[in-house]
Formats: C-alpha cells, structure tokens, sequence
C-alpha cells in the first residue's frame, strides 16, 4: 500500500506556495502610502494659501477688482517652489469669472490635486464664489 500522508503533505506544500504567491501579487498591485500622503500634503498647502490670503478679505477684493495677475503672484508667494497651480474663480451659477488664465504653468505633473474654496465677495451686495485650485508637484 501506498502511505498516503506523504500525498497530503506535497498538496499542502502547493497550496502554501500558491498562496504565498498569490499574496505577493496582490500587494505588488496596491497604491504605495507616499504618494497618498504626498496628494493630501499638496491639497493640504493650496487650502492653507488660499484661507490665509482670505483671512484679510485680500482674496475677495482681488476677485472684485479682477486684478489675475496679482492673484497670481500671491499664488505664487503663497505657494513652495515646484508646485504648479492652475486657479478658475466660478460665480454662484459656476460660469467661469477670470477672464485670463491663472497658473504659472502649462503642467501640472502626473499627479494632480483639486482643491475647492468657497468665498464670499465682501460687497454691499454678496456674491458667492466658488474657487477651484489644481496644484501638482512639477517633476
């Protein structure tokens, strides 16, 4: 007769190996952690440019001025060296209100962010705004 525990013990060896396999090509397929955390740090900053150019009412008599090319350079201040930023301000009725394109680049990587703002104009009569940033590391 045939000793059948050795017949098991060569099924259990496959089935150990295939699983051993099978999980590494799962976790070959998975997102990497940094650039997660590399996309929220991005819409983490273009948040806390666009809040701290608001806090003084600076962003809103920008938008009533119309004044882009200022807008941009305090984007450009606000924002670190290799972040490419593209801003469209919307009214209430999401029609677009610049009238010039709001970036300091063409590209915005690989990887790009949206990130949107709300704003209220400080007008006698309000007006809602709708900002809409695309930040993304310049490669």
């Amino acid at each position: 007769m045939f000793d059948q525990k050795g017949q098991i013990r060569i099924i259990e060896a496959f089935l150990s190996i295939a699983v051993v396999f099978s999980a590494i090509l799962v976790s070959a397929n998975l997102p990497s952690s940094p650039n997660l955390s590399r996309q929220q740090s991005l819409a983490s900053i273009g948040t806390q440019a666009l809040v701290e150019l608001d806090v003084d009412g600076t962003l809103a008599n920008l938008i009533v001025q119309q004044d882009w090319a200022a807008m941009k350079q305090a984007l450009d201040v606000m924002l670190p060296l290799g972040v490419s930023f593209n801003l469209t301000v919307f009214n209430e009725e999401m029609q677009q209100v610049n009238s010039q394109f709001i970036q300091n680049s063409n590209v915005l990587g690989r990887e790009a962010v949206s990130v949107q703002y709300v704003l209220a104009s400080q007008t006698p009569s309000v007006e809602f705004l709708v900002l809409r940033l695309q930040l993304g590391w310049a490669n």
